[in-house]
């Protein structure tokens, strides 16, 4: 077995945990799976070389831990315990046996409605609960959230999902105008156009990066997909989600109106992430309407057939 165990750390926590297996590394550490000797129980610890004062990794590391220090939600890792040295820094978190998200869709192709509703409907409650404390995770993605258990060792099959990695995450003052984020952030394939523009976004990039991974679910592939970042970037920012793939033929309208409200290029016409836990695809209640009712979407609507009724009027025999 790799020697795991440094002398920052032989000091700390040797006595407490007993380390075992790699299970990940990623751009802040390694991450092992680890025992607690006294109890038994099974944690991850995230090994982390201290960033060097001054340095952008302080920041993000330090983001980080202070978010997960004051959340506590079902669906979001749950950070147990912190050991500091002058070198390095040990986050002890709940252990993850079933890996990434992005893994297992990688093995299983694609999800099937039912199992791709439980997981949206965990990651949306999960956003719900950090947007009332207006903290932005700002990185949604199939490789941020993790499985818990295995599939199969789960109750009926269901995969038991938890948010981790907030690293690039910010805790604004509210939503108002002067808590616009400018910051260009994220993973391409999952971020949101408003965050390229340069016109600043609010926390509904978390909605849009949401609609990205319920659509490579469902399907095994990005919504948007070019060979160049340049191109990519033109997709995301003008094209309108579409739905090419030959396995959408056997996927629900409802699903597909959702992702549409869900990938709107406009924030202002996006849902939120609580419109998304009422969305009847979610709830499964098929006498709502598949499309959640939205403001600026039902005034555009009326304007559009106010402008037809006075064009009618106008010109009667249609000339």
């Amino acid at each position: 077995m790799i020697k795991l165990i440094r002398p920052e750390i032989e000091r700390a926590a040797a006595k407490i945990y007993k380390f075992g297996r790699k299970l990940g590394q990623g751009s802040f550490g390694v991450v092992y799976e680890a025992t607690h000797i006294e109890t038994q129980t099974k944690w991850a610890i995230k090994e982390v070389c201290r960033p060097a004062a001054g340095s952008s990794k302080v920041q993000l590391l330090g983001h980080e831990i202070n978010i997960l220090k004051q959340v506590n939600h079902a669906h979001i890792i749950q950070l147990k315990e912190i050991y500091e040295t002058a070198k390095m820094i040990y986050l002890v978190t709940e252990l993850c046996v079933g890996g990434e998200l992005k893994q297992l869709l990688r093995r299983k192709k694609f999800f099937t409605e039912d199992e791709a509703r439980h997981i949206i409907c965990s990651l949306a409650d999960a956003v719900v609960y950090l947007h009332k404390r207006d903290i932005v995770h700002r990185d949604l993605k199939l490789e941020n959230i993790l499985v818990k258990n295995s599939p199969d060792e789960d109750d009926n099959g269901r995969i038991n999902i938890k948010v981790t990695d907030f690293g690039l995450s910010v805790q604004t003052g509210g939503v108002g105008i002067e808590n616009i984020m400018t910051e260009t952030c994220g993973t391409l394939i999952y971020m949101a156009p408003e965050m390229m523009s340069g016109r600043g976004y609010s926390q509904w990039c978390d909605v849009w990066s949401i609609g990205v991974v319920m659509y490579m679910l469902l399907c095994g592939e990005p919504p948007f997909v070019s060979k160049t970042k340049s191109n990519l970037l033109k997709e995301i920012m003008n094209k309108e989600v579409r739905f090419t793939q030959t396995i959408w033929a056997t996927v629900s309208d409802a699903a597909k109106n959702l992702l549409t409200c869900l990938l709107k290029v406009d924030p202002a016409y996006r849902i939120s992430a609580n419109q998304l836990l009422e969305n009847p695809w979610i709830t499964g209640d098929t006498d709502v309407p598949a499309i959640p009712s939205n403001v600026l979407e039902m005034m555009r609507h009326h304007l559009e057939q106010q402008e037809s009724k006075t064009m009618t009027k106008a010109y009667p025999n249609g000339n």
